[in-house]
């Protein structure tokens, strides 16, 4: 099936088969750029969204992801700290608003936050949406109802957990929880009226079939967001050694990501100074979005630069107007 057809497809709002995305990824990859850029065109026009994180409660983290610094089963010179108060977070929602940066959300290390923790972070949504306009997201690992509820009614908009690969590699990555539990997590924070943000890490070793399955599976669930991870070994942990994704094979995938994917905002995440010499050129493969800032223990790239480095693309950074 010639390419130009499986865009046309998608522009009148079909969706591409499993098969569709097996004969893109033999394209070409300059027939796989137009193709991307002009979805996200398309359904985006040319903004580009910033968001940013706040690293809430770092390391002694009791998961065995095997790309994570903050995991307490490796030796890794992260330090450990506790949640942040209401006023640290508030501070920094303040700081990325009067930036125009879109969103903040708090990010925790582990799989389950305590009640009381979890009340701590409401009141920080609380106090922030009901001062600015920058929209509250929140990573936060395996919430229920309840919580996922509270939050909500705190000002949460948005939930975000990444499925980080596909439910078959999922087991070489994590061993102490599952693919399962993750998007269960994800279902039922659909339930409660958030938005859903899920993503991946892409050169964990996985394969581009990994990936495909990855795509469909956001895609089944309906998210909204998807950030897309570069891996950035980190000393310490069991993917330290893994040799880092070529620039092709990165926009390859991201390409991929847009044609089954073709409503949900794709961003830049983990691994920006990885790809800083040609991170720009990917909002012509379907990136429409980016993480502004440091990452959780790696730096990233600051809100001036993204916002001067977007305009050069001849892009326009979507800021907040005060």
């Amino acid at each position: 099936m010639q390419i130009d057809h499986i865009t046309e497809h998608i522009l009148k709002g079909g969706a591409i088969t499993r098969e569709e995305a097996w004969l893109l990824l033999k394209l070409p990859l300059e027939e796989l750029r137009v193709s991307a850029k002009r979805l996200t065109e398309e359904f985006f026009q040319d903004k580009v969204e910033l968001c940013c994180i706040s690293n809430g409660k770092c390391g002694g983290c009791g998961e065995d992801c095997k790309f994570c610094s903050q995991s307490r089963h490796y030796h890794t010179d992260i330090a450990q700290a506790p949640l942040k108060s209401v006023e640290e977070f508030f501070a920094e929602a303040r700081h990325n608003y009067e930036r125009g940066v879109h969103r903040f959300s708090i990010v925790t290390a582990g799989e389950k936050l305590s009640k009381k923790e979890i009340r701590q972070i409401g009141e920080a949504y609380r106090k922030i949406s009901g001062t600015f306009k920058i929209q509250c997201c929140g990573s936060l690992g395996l919430l229920d109802k309840e919580d996922l509820s509270y939050l909500r009614e705190c000002g949460l908009t948005r939930f975000h957990n990444n499925l980080e690969t596909s439910r078959r590699f999922f087991p070489q990555i994590c061993t102490t929880h599952t693919f399962e539990q993750k998007v269960e997590t994800l279902k039922v924070a659909g339930a409660c009226g958030l938005e859903l943000c899920s993503g991946c890490i892409i050169g964990m070793g996985e394969s581009y079939e990994d990936r495909i399955d990855l795509a469909f599976t956001l895609r089944d669930l309906g998210v909204v967001s998807t950030p897309i991870n570069i891996l950035n070994p980190i000393a310490g942990t069991p993917l330290e050694h893994q040799s880092p994704l070529g620039e092709e094979e990165i926009e390859r995938s991201i390409a991929l990501f847009r044609h089954i994917l073709p409503h949900t905002v794709l961003r830049t995440a983990g691994g920006r100074l990885l790809i800083k010499n040609f991170y720009t050129k990917l909002f012509d493969f379907g990136i429409n979005a980016e993480i502004t800032g440091d990452m959780l223990t790696t730096r990233g790239l600051s809100i001036q630069q993204d916002v001067s480095d977007v305009i050069a693309s001849g892009r326009i950074p979507a800021l907040i107007k005060s």
